[in-house]
């Protein structure tokens, strides 16, 4: 969802109060709207409309309060009820009521309003000569559901509803509303009137309209229980590049189908806007600029991603902002989880590890320690949500296994179908579908800020028979925030030297776990996260080297510099984004630097020369805290394992104290 193509992603939004009641909505239940949009002035950019709202009364009541922004409001009527007044105040619109009504009651109320409409930077109502249409939220809007700025609603997550959307507007004109389209009305004056009709109860931002001298582009997926229409309105300028663009849009669609559930909704349509992307339910707004009529993973992406809010946020939608990476952080994984059905398990492995990489080096940086479920309204749609968010849904995939995961995702889409849900919610629903009590992983990698840290202490090996029992202590961290936690499922993998590797899933509680396991050869190495399967705060990347030359690892703050060489090497680098514990006293007057160090795992095929280049950098995101004064030097230690202590090594020394190499 949402995303502003531009050569910059900006999201830069200042800190504010939250402005909306928390009472609105919490003593009525909206059952269905009813929209009239009469008039849409494109020269005058106003609209006049009318909006009838059935809602169901949770307690007795005499005052309705809904949201309507930028729109004047010049009578409120009611077949059910009298209206005894009705006022404005910023975006909230009050109803008087004569008498209290009671508990349990359903009442329709007609707004009839009109004026200039609301519009930021990205969300709220955009007009053109050619095309109007909606974007359901905004970036700098606080709250940012933008529904308000159409119809009055009870503009939150929770509060869903089914819609009849009656729109009029110029006859040389096509609309591309939410719903199905359930006639046009030649009005015989120059205007016609479409009636698109939403049976689902969706949130009110994702209802949405759109009218443009659009062209309309049609296809048929065969679904998983039923035949989809694939709907796609473009401008005339951009039809002929639509069918190559959309080329794998039924594959993806029924990849989610096979991972997610049958498709929830009526049709998957997208519409070719100035700005975007949003997942308005049936009429996804899609950039112009991505219309481009080539078939890659940069178009699949923005396809995928909106898509799949299908189910993770219009089928199931976040209780609240401070949740959204529910909707935004699972979207995100899935536009990386379909490249192992529509490319490969290796395009989908390693576009996760390179996302997880950046996030572990980067994203606290400009939005702090923040954990995924309390996140600010500035950064609602931040790094944090997207990018943090799917890589720690990918990790509890993992941590659960696959299959297992898959199945406790459709269980969650199912219990919680048409509702808002919180991460309270899904860890509960999880936990009830695999089995697997989820409170701990929940508590590590949601409820808690920054990343756990895993590291190998050291193992030792006692053959059996023609098989070795190894046993392996594991030491953990966090980085970010002070937590230990329980429950730990991890991954490691023992290699032998000949490059055999054998990979378990392993288990313990606290800091220190020690985990055993019975092989089929001696190892001499244990390496975590082999297969790039968590998100913890750690770097790693295997090289096979066979030739001169460097080999970087830029993340990791290191380079490999060949410089001879008969056969192969295997170099494994992990990079630990945490202080190593010391095994005894330090040398006198030395620190251990408390951000980060290294492991090195180096086996030769015949011999080779190699030097490693560590990179350090005084600077706010890290190493800050190594140079106390100008009088201190920075200097590189060296211990065989985690149960050794450090000692001094060899090295020689390029740079200052703010920033320099040094190369072993």
């Amino acid at each position: 969802m949402k995303y502003i193509l531009s050569l910059l992603l900006i999201i830069g939004l200042a800190m504010t109060s939250y402005s909306k009641s928390n009472e609105i909505g919490e003593d009525i239940d909206v059952i269905h709207y009813e929209i009239h949009l009469n008039e849409i002035n494109i020269s005058d950019m106003t609209i006049d409309a009318a909006t009838t709202i059935t809602l169901k009364t949770l307690s007795s009541i005499d005052k309705i309060e809904l949201e309507l922004k930028s729109l004047n409001v010049t009578s409120v009527t009611s077949d059910d009820v009298n209206v005894n007044d009705f006022s404005q105040n910023g975006d909230i619109l009050s109803i008087a009521l004569s008498t209290s009504v009671a508990a349990n009651s359903t009442i329709a109320l007609t707004v009839n309003y009109g004026g200039s409409t609301f519009n930021e930077n990205w969300g709220g109502i955009h007009w053109s000569n050619d095309y109007v249409y909606n974007l359901g939220v905004g970036f700098d809007s606080q709250p940012h559901n933008l529904g308000k700025c159409w119809f009055p609603c009870v503009d939150d997550f929770n509060d869903k509803a089914s819609y009849d959307l009656y729109i009029t507007y110029p006859e040389n004109m096509v609309s591309s509303c939410g719903g199905l389209l359930n006639e046009t009305i030649d009005n015989n004056d120059g205007t016609k009137t479409d009636h698109w009709v939403m049976s689902q109860e969706i949130a009110t931002y994702l209802m949405s309209f759109a009218i443009g001298d659009f062209i309309l582009w049609e296809d048929t997926y065969q679904g998983m229980e039923r035949d989809i229409p694939i709907n796609v309105y473009a401008k005339a300028n951009q039809i002929d590049k639509v069918e190559a663009t959309f080329a794998n849009t039924k594959a993806i669609a029924a990849f989610f189908e096979d991972k997610l559930g049958p498709f929830p909704f009526n049709r998957i349509s997208y519409v070719s806007t100035s700005l975007g992307c949003m997942e308005h339910v049936d009429n996804i707004a899609m950039a112009s600029s991505l219309i481009t009529g080539t078939t890659n993973m940069s178009s699949d992406f923005y396809i995928s991603h909106e898509m799949s809010h299908s189910w993770f946020g219009n089928k199931v939608t976040c209780a609240s902002a401070a949740d959204m990476w529910l909707n935004e952080g699972f979207a995100t994984f899935c536009n990386y989880y379909y490249l192992s059905g529509l490319y490969s398990e290796e395009d989908f492995i390693n576009s996760i590890k390179d996302l997880t990489d950046d996030i572990i080096l980067s994203c606290h940086n400009s939005e702090g320690w923040i954990p995924l479920n309390n996140m600010p309204l500035d950064l609602t749609y931040g790094t944090t949500v997207y990018d943090k968010g799917a890589i720690i849904a990918y990790t509890m995939m993992n941590y659960l296994g696959r299959e297992t995961f898959d199945e406790a995702i459709k269980f969650y889409l199912n219990k919680f179908d048409s509702k808002a849900a919180s991460s309270e919610d899904l860890r509960d629903a999880v936990s009830e579908s695999s089995g697997i009590d989820m409170s701990d992983f929940f508590d590590t990698w949601v409820f808690t800020p920054g990343s756990p840290v895993y590291v190998v202490k050291d193992f030792t090996v006692q053959p059996n028979g023609n098989k070795f029992d190894v046993e392996v202590t594991m030491n953990q961290g966090h980085r970010g925030y002070e937590h230990i936690g329980n429950s730990v499922r991890y991954e490691i993998t023992f290699v032998d030297e000949n490059w055999n590797t054998h990979s378990e899933m392993i288990s313990w509680d606290g800091a220190t776990g020690i985990c055993s396991a019975t092989i089929d050869f001696e190892p001499v190495a244990v390496f975590c996260d082999y297969n790039n399967k968590f998100a913890d705060a750690s770097n790693e990347m295997t090289f096979v080297i066979n030739k001169t030359g460097s080999n970087n690892f830029s993340s990791a703050k290191f380079k490999a510099i060949t410089e001879e060489i008969s056969d192969s090497t295997l170099l494994r680098v992990e990079h630990h984004w945490m202080g190593a514990n010391s095994a005894n006293e330090l040398p006198e007057g030395l620190t251990i630097s408390p951000d980060r160090y290294w492991s090195i795992y180096r086996l030769d095929k015949g011999e080779s020369k190699i030097k490693g280049e560590f990179q350090y950098q005084n600077n706010a995101n890290y190493d800050g805290n190594l140079m106390i004064s100008e009088n201190d030097s920075i200097v590189l230690l060296y211990r065989t394992n985690g149960s050794e202590p450090w000692q001094s090594i060899n090295y020689e020394h390029q740079g200052y104290n703010n920033y320099g190499r040094m190369t072993v």
